[in-house]
């Protein structure tokens, strides 16, 4: 009969044969283990060790039983997932499974084996495992044993195995019955599922692991008839059932399972909306209950976008409003910092840069400071290796906050997360350079005499050739930087920097111009979709990443909060960099008589190198002399006037 369990040969080495005479040696077997276990694991494990005895079993017969008892019954989960159970592993191409074998695998020794098992067993739970196996593994008559499963199954929700088992036994017998269209064996299985819910929802820590997932079921509706095309007629007690559940599951989670098993199986548009509003009610409740701002505010907000996406449009502005009214004090913000390495003695060193004899020369240096982000492949290498070393990272995602305190932007999938990650590098190298750029301006205005802002703007235009409009807002804005007027310098400045992209895609005769289009009006598009244009004109990519991370959202979005009314203080580290921002594209935009105005080759050059040196032979600069006086004196007069 085989080698027994304390001699040498491995599992591996041993071939199981049966034969009627060892069949009661190994339900025996089965019987010793099955007192005091609630479910097949415990069986399985149990026969294991009772094999280890001195005794008349084998081990390869020791094995099979056992192996038995380590088939899974599963609920079917993730998405698109349809109700049910199934049972494995059940072919070879499942992956993730290693022992037992997958039922389809299963040889007619051992086949034979659970069919006359089947034969002795009285045990329902025994009964209805060996004769789904049998069927799942097309033995002979399949149906016959798809029939003695289901009807196990059912029985068995008088034993004592434990609930969780008892629930995948009745949606396993329910996914059976359906794909053989047992209609004589639906009523007992869904009476059998009505009764477990009742009994776990009348409790008062109901398992949404015990209702959920026969709701789901139940939802599916009962079989039609033969010729019949009819929707499929759901039980009313589960619609019953679903709105009970949704009153005592009220996580986010659990609402949203049972509200989308309502709105693809409901017919009744009454119906849904009662059961979208219950979820939102959850929500809102889990809101109220907070005393975090934090939570407060994301309860709040799930429960808006819920209500905007199913057109809930009061409960939609009943969130909103008390989002609005939420008490900043409520927020429990910290402040994390970090010293810095570098010296006082190597920052003097740097602005030491601009103690030039004259100020014009000075501010050459300043307009040749590099991009204040820093090398946006650096930030990128950087961000990579922060998030790869962070646990709380890879678990979970961000959100921003903006200037008016309520929440802006979430961050959750892995490139969101990193382009998050990168903008933050890149604030924090613009809070380093904000701090120094309005040291050096500052520094130029105790070396020398402010010159008026027609002289700087004339000497702008002269020395580099450019836009006249352009020069005079980076003239005018400069001017108001050394009058300590930080917020009218970067109310200047701001909307200019769109301005001088704008202008150099139209010299490059990019068509950037949106036409007119049913309701939609012909306009030039915002600084955030031409970005894009002229970096792929070659401009500079780390001065591209300090424009976004300044001007645009996900960084400190400047622009918007400017054109909304939401920067009412702003101070001299911010000025500064708006300056910077509108000199390195107002100084690339050429004035439209010069020769290089319609020389694209020679743009493109300057863009990738944007702190070059004055790009203007001195013949160009000596033309444009006359334009660039002329154009100071009307601009000043048009303005005064």
């Amino acid at each position: 009969m085989g080698e027994t369990l304390g001699e040498e040969n491995t599992s591996e080495n041993l071939k199981f044969t049966f034969t009627a005479e060892r069949l009661n040696v190994i339900s025996d077997l089965v019987t010793r283990n099955l007192e005091g276990n609630t479910s097949y694991h415990d069986i399985g494990s149990s026969i294991f060790k009772d094999a280890k005895k001195p005794g008349a079993i084998t081990e390869a017969e020791a094995r099979e039983a056992a192996s038995i008892f380590y088939y899974r019954i599963e609920l079917e989960r993730g998405p698109g997932s349809k109700p049910g159970a199934i049972l494995g592993p059940l072919e070879d191409k499942e992956e993730g499974y290693f022992w037992p074998r997958p039922i389809r695998a299963a040889d007619l020794e051992v086949l034979k084996l659970w069919d006359a098992l089947l034969s002795v067993r009285t045990e329902p739970e025994i009964k209805g495992l060996l004769a789904d196996l049998l069927f799942s593994a097309r033995y002979q008559k399949h149906h016959l044993y798809a029939r003695a499963a289901v009807e196990a199954y059912t029985a068995a929700q008088s034993g004592n195995f434990y609930e969780g088992t008892r629930v995948k036994m009745l949606a396993r017998s329910w996914a059976i019955l359906r794909s053989m269209g047992f209609r004589d064996l639906e009523a007992p299985v869904e009476t059998a599922m009505c009764d477990l819910i009742e009994k776990s929802l009348a409790t008062e820590s109901s398992a949404p692991g015990t209702v959920i997932p026969l709701l789901r079921c139940l939802m599916e509706g009962r079989l039609g008839k033969k010729g019949k095309s009819s929707q499929p007629e759901i039980p009313p007690k589960a619609i019953e059932y679903l709105f009970f559940a949704l009153d005592r599951f009220k996580a986010d989670y659990l609402s949203l399972q049972l509200v989308e098993i309502a709105r693809e199986h409901l017919r009744d548009s009454a119906l849904i909306e009662r059961a979208l509003r219950k979820t939102a009610a959850n929500l809102m409740q889990a809101a109220e209950e907070a005393t975090d701002g934090h939570l407060k505010t994301h309860w709040l907000q799930q429960a808006a976008k819920f209500a905007r996406k199913f057109h809930l449009d009061d409960v939609h502005a009943k969130c909103v409003v008390e989002l609005q009214s939420i008490d900043p004090k409520t927020f429990s913000w910290f402040t994390i910092k970090a010293a810095s390495e570098q010296r006082a003695s190597d920052i003097e060193s740097l602005l030491r840069t601009f103690d030039q004899p004259y100020l014009f020369e000075a501010l050459i240096y300043f307009f040749e400071t590099p991009p204040p982000t820093g090398s946006r492949e650096e930030n990128e290498k950087s961000a990579r290796h922060s998030l790869e070393n962070s646990l709380a990272a890879k678990i979970m995602g961000s959100a921003t906050y903006g200037a008016h305190g309520l929440p802006q932007k979430s961050y959750s999938t892995e490139e969101e997360k990193l382009q998050y990650q990168i903008n933050s590098n890149e604030i924090i190298c613009m809070g380093i350079w904000g701090n120094f750029l309005s040291a050096a301006l500052d520094r130029i205005a105790a070396r020398h005499q402010i010159p008026s802002s027609e002289s700087l703007h004339a000497w702008l235009v002269e020395y580099y050739g450019s836009d006249p409009g352009l020069c005079l807002s980076l003239a005018e804005s400069l001017a108001l930087y050394w009058k300590q007027d930080y917020i009218s310098c970067v109310q200047l400045a701001m909307p200019r920097v769109e301005a001088a992209v704008r202008s150099l895609l139209l010299l490059l005769n990019e068509p950037i111009y949106r036409v007119e289009e049913n309701k939609s009006i012909g306009q030039f598009p915002g600084l955030g979709a031409m970005i894009p244009h002229i970096e792929r004109h070659g401009f500079d990519r780390d001065w591209s990443s300090f424009l976004r991370a300044l001007l645009l959202t996900p960084g400190r979005n400047l622009r918007n909060l400017g054109a909304h009314g939401f920067l009412q203080d702003v101070d001299k580290q911010t000025a500064a960099l708006v300056i910077r921002a509108l000199s390195v594209v107002a100084l690339l935009a050429p004035d439209e008589t010069s020769r290089m105005a319609s020389n694209n080759q020679a743009i493109i050059e300057s863009l990738a190198h944007p702190i070059g040196k004055p790009r203007q032979s001195f013949v160009d600069r000596l033309l444009v002399k006359t334009y660039a006086r002329l154009g100071a004196v009307l601009a000043t007069r048009g303005r005064m006037s």
